[in-house]
């Protein structure tokens, strides 16, 4: 995927963070619900986020607790359950926060430069499987992920899904994902082959690498168990049946190359979930240009923010979650909503 690189504005930033801690995160992680109301409140500290690469509070939020995970030896570990803190967030958050970001701001602002969110979340493979399955008509998958990062949603095949009692995938699988269904429609799970998979990604993680795998852990949510409990699961997973091949790339560069590697007898499928917040309208318009103009049949399946790929009004106050787009480029249609982080689905097709 394409990121921005120049230095943030600190005023529009202090916007993100206060959306981003009063929207995203408000239901999900009660610490990151305090820690970015007080990021945006501070100078020093959106002058040290400014710094990173990529235009979101999840980079610096994830840079702070890959610092806590390396070395949890400060007062700010108290509050992050990753490292053994059971302290609820209050008044002393925001001190011990400004005061660890001044300790370790160059290894902060390292990391700020050199890494990019990455956030295979698992969970949402309980959406992307009943897509697949209603796109490819019994036909094997030639899959191609972008934003792929470890290519773990990749692997979504060697789960094990319960979708409210009803079981899927691989019921030996050591990552079992429980789905909420929503709506009363039950959505088709008989999933069709893999015969090849690849990704395409700016900065690949490499599952062997220790350093990565704990950046990866990192950009979880310090607060939310379930979440670290899948991750580990899914890099069991990975280590028997992965790891997938991602090329290190801009996808829009790098997508036709990849798609002559597929084999031709496949039903070719480009798959993304949470990647295109990070392309322009732009980038978007070229990606759907890029896929229509092929010669081959192709399904394209994303699992974005509402009103990225399909028209979507998002109903007020409503919780957040993700709009389910898949068919032909072209002729795509909103297929189901789903939880941000997976958990629940509504079937629509």
């Amino acid at each position: 995927m394409r990121l921005a690189c120049h230095v943030m504005e600190p005023s529009k930033l202090a916007r993100w963070f206060w959306r981003f801690g009063t929207e995203v995160v408000r239901e999900d992680s009660p610490l990151y619900a305090r820690v970015c109301p007080l990021v945006a409140e501070s100078p020093a500290l959106l002058a040290l986020a400014a710094r990173a690469v990529e235009e979101t509070p999840m980079i610096f939020l994830a840079a702070i607790h890959h610092e806590l995970l390396r070395d949890p030896d400060d007062e700010l570990a108290a509050y992050y359950a990753t490292v053994g803190g059971r302290r609820a967030p209050d008044a002393a958050l925001g001190p011990a926060l400004e005061r660890f970001c001044a300790a370790r701001e160059e290894r902060l602002a390292h990391t700020l430069a050199t890494r990019r969110t990455q956030t295979n979340e698992t969970a949402r493979c309980a959406g992307l499987l009943p897509a697949f399955a209603a796109v490819a008509s019994e036909r094997p998958l030639a899959q191609i992920e972008i934003g792929a990062s470890a290519g773990l949603n990749g692997l979504w095949d060697h789960y094990a899904y319960d979708y409210a009692g009803t079981p899927a995938g691989d019921p030996d699988s050591p990552l079992r994902i429980a789905c909420e269904l929503r709506g009363g429609a039950l959505p088709p799970l008989e999933p069709p082959p893999v015969a090849w998979r690849a990704g395409i990604d700016l900065s690949p993680v490499d599952l062997r690498d220790p350093e990565d795998v704990l950046w990866l852990r990192a950009c979880l949510w310090p607060d939310q168990h379930a979440r670290h409990e899948r991750f580990d699961a899914a890099v069991e997973v990975s280590r028997v049946h992965g790891p997938v091949d991602i090329r290190r790339g801009d996808a829009l560069a790098m997508l036709p190359g990849v798609i002559e590697s597929a084999p031709a007898g496949a039903l070719l499928c480009v798959f993304h979930t949470a990647a295109l917040a990070y392309f322009t309208p732009e980038q978007i318009s070229d990606l759907a240009a890029l896929l229509a103009a092929l010669e081959r049949d192709v399904v394209w399946i994303g699992g974005e923010a509402p009103g990225i790929l399909v028209e979507d009004a998002r109903p007020a106050r409503s919780s957040l979650y993700f709009a389910v787009s898949a068919g032909r480029p072209g002729k795509l249609a909103q297929v189901a909503r789903m939880g941000h982080h997976g958990g629940w689905l509504e079937w629509r097709g």
